[in-house]
């Protein structure tokens, strides 16, 4: 995180490299063009000519380079009965695409000979592996006895895992990286002048017994840390951190020679460290109750360290008391609409396709909501509270919504609906959604009568002056996801709230230029006052663009019982027959914008 200052970001890279995390390997695949195709699976495969050889099928046999060499690149499962002898510059062996190679031996003993391991394959050696020449491993190597860097020019690069069985022992003059994890089940030692050992970020090494550094140097980058029974380092080597870096050891630390950087050096209670080379630039040999230093687990760091100093209980990256949900990894925060606290109207004219009085009050619909966002800002619940402000009209309606970019199989489970009418039985998936729907219907109430409760009599509800009145349960849909999904999906221009009109679910009123659901009477369109032309993604629309639904991002007030909304609203036509260009704002009250005594 940078602050921006007067539009200007400033920043000085320090010396340390960055973490490999984005790092980006094109493995190489068998059976690319020029290649050799293997398909014996027994007998002896002879690499010659510097030809390059695939084996993707499941081999058990012998494995033989000859002085001519070539490159062997195995995607299948290889076991090799004999010692590979990899004597000369030309002998290559790829393990590749989920590939594996299990030997007993592997003698790589020449300098340019170089063996290649690659994510989610594995070259398993059931002894002991002396490398002379170079080892790139991004996927597993596991060997069962020692490994021990017995060339001068003998290096290794580990983006992946290595497991020794027994020691490993470093003693060419070279430069050796572990980028990810080195798990060695009994010492580990840097023995050779001008070998360099570097700890990469974020990387890790874990022993079950000494951790010697004897000779050179050894770099570790930020987060990059050492587990270790005992630590020792002689006078004739050195460490230095570019990042803060840790020693996590258990039993004994003596350290003679120098550490420079934030390394800590943290050891457990009973231990007494000797500590007589130099300690510069933030190195120090702590306490492990008194280190504030925090490792997460990770692919690479199987343990960690520390605890974070900010809580994050249900570890999904929002710290606790920033999360609204500290206990639920797939929940964190909130998203309001129309924003928080507000609450919007949807009002409707039921008699389309005919234009009825045209008063906007036949179904006043008032909703507020907001999504449940995890960690990365995805929705997992979408949360709309609704509640009926007004019906002005004598039919019996319905009320549903289609979420135009969400189909029903991508839904968990919806609750809150009242299906109580005994006039039209809505058939519902297990879920909850409305069946036969390729996009996501969801019907919150069959009958606006089940919703409200009438205060005095009369047949219309919250229309009349002196009328009939009342209030509105509330009706608290929770739609929950199978996968959390995008806010963009879920924004105000797919949310598409429609009116069944009377109990006929095949007859929908919905918001101009909305589309109608699957199950709506497509007959019906461009019929009475109905200019609808679904050709051209045109519906519920009069001829002079005058709409039968209004969707208002804060509480509408809506005209009197048979009073239009054109008398109510002086620039209501304006703003329809301009497509909503001019006066967006008609429906405020601001002066010359309303009639007062033609609104509820």
């Amino acid at each position: 995180m940078v602050p921006i200052s007067s539009g200007i970001i400033q920043y000085t890279f320090t010396t340390g490299k960055s973490s490999n995390e984005f790092k980006v390997t094109l493995e190489p695949e068998c059976n690319e063009e020029g290649d050799i195709i293997i398909i014996q699976t027994s007998g002896e495969i002879v690499i010659d000519d510097g030809l390059t050889y695939s084996l993707s099928v499941d081999f058990d046999g012998e494995i033989d380079f000859t002085n001519a060499g070539g490159t062997l690149k195995i995607c299948g499962n290889a076991v090799a009965n004999n010692n590979i002898q990899m004597n000369k510059s030309t002998h290559h062996i790829i393990v590749t695409q989920g590939g594996s190679l299990t030997c007993d031996d592997l003698s790589l003993t020449h300098a340019d000979a170089t063996v290649a391991v690659y994510s989610n394959s594995l070259l398993d050696i059931n002894d002991n592996f002396s490398p002379k020449g170079y080892v790139l491993n991004y996927g597993t190597i596991d060997v069962e006895h020692s490994w021990e860097n017995s060339g001068n020019d003998s290096y290794f690069q580990n983006y992946g895992t290595m497991l020794i069985g027994k020691d490993m022992n470093l003693n060419s003059k070279t430069e050796n990286i572990n980028a990810c994890k080195i798990i060695v089940q009994d010492k580990f030692h840097q023995n050779s002048p001008s070998c360099i050992f570097i700890m990469e970020a974020g990387s890790y090494l874990e022993t079950g017994d000494d951790c010697t550094f004897t000779r050179d140097a050894t770099h570790m980058y930020e987060g990059a840390m050492i587990k270790c029974p005992k630590f020792f380092t002689n006078n004739q080597s050195e460490f230095t951190a570019y990042g803060d870096a840790i020693i996590w050891v258990t039993e004994d630390v003596d350290i003679k020679g120098d550490i420079d950087g934030p390394i800590t050096v943290a050891y457990e209670d009973g231990v007494d460290p000797d500590v007589s080379g130099d300690l510069t630039n933030g190195a120090n040999v702590t306490p492990v109750d008194e280190v504030t230093l925090y490792l997460p687990i990770s692919a690479c760091n199987p343990t960690g360290f520390g605890a974070p100093l900010v809580i994050d209980t249900d570890l999904d990256g929002v710290p606790d008391d920033l999360d609204l949900y500290p206990l639920d990894p797939l929940r964190a925060t909130h998203s309001y609409f129309p924003q928080e606290g507000v609450w919007g109207t949807i009002a409707f004219e039921d008699l389309w396709p005919s234009k009825g009085d045209y008063d906007f009050n036949d179904l006043v619909v008032d909703y507020t909501g907001h999504y449940v966002l995890n960690a990365e800002n995805y929705v997992k619940d979408l949360v709309i509270n609704f509640e009926v402000r007004a019906i002005g009209a004598s039919f019996n309606n319905g009320f549903g919504f289609q979420l135009m970019q969400i189909s029903p199989d991508q839904i968990e489970s919806v609750t809150g609906m009242v299906h109580e009418s005994a006039d039209m039985n809505i058939l519902i998936n297990a879920n909850g959604t409305e069946q036969e729907q390729d996009l996501a219907v969801i019907i919150p109430f069959e009958s606006a009568e089940d919703i409200i409760n009438r205060l005095t009599g009369g047949s219309m509800f919250n229309t009349v002056i002196g009328g009939g009145s009342g209030t509105s349960v509330l009706v608290p849909i929770v739609v929950v996801f199978e996968e959390a999904v995008s806010q963009a999906n879920l924004g105000p221009e797919y949310f598409n709230p429609f009116l069944i009109k009377n109990q006929n679910r095949s007859v929908e009123v919905h918001l101009p230029n909305m589309p109608p659901t699957d199950l709506a009477d497509m007959s019906l369109f461009g019929t009475h006052n109905d200019n609808s032309i679904p050709a051209e993604g045109r519906y519920y629309k009069t001829d002079n663009c005058l709409p039968w639904a209004l969707n208002i991002y804060e509480r509408f007030d809506y005209p009197i019982e048979r009073v239009q909304v054109v008398d109510a609203y002086n620039y209501f036509p304006n703003w329809c027959q301009t497509g909503g260009v001019t006066y967006e704002d008609w429906y405020t009250n601001q002066p010359g914008y309303r009639n007062e005594a033609s609104i509820y």
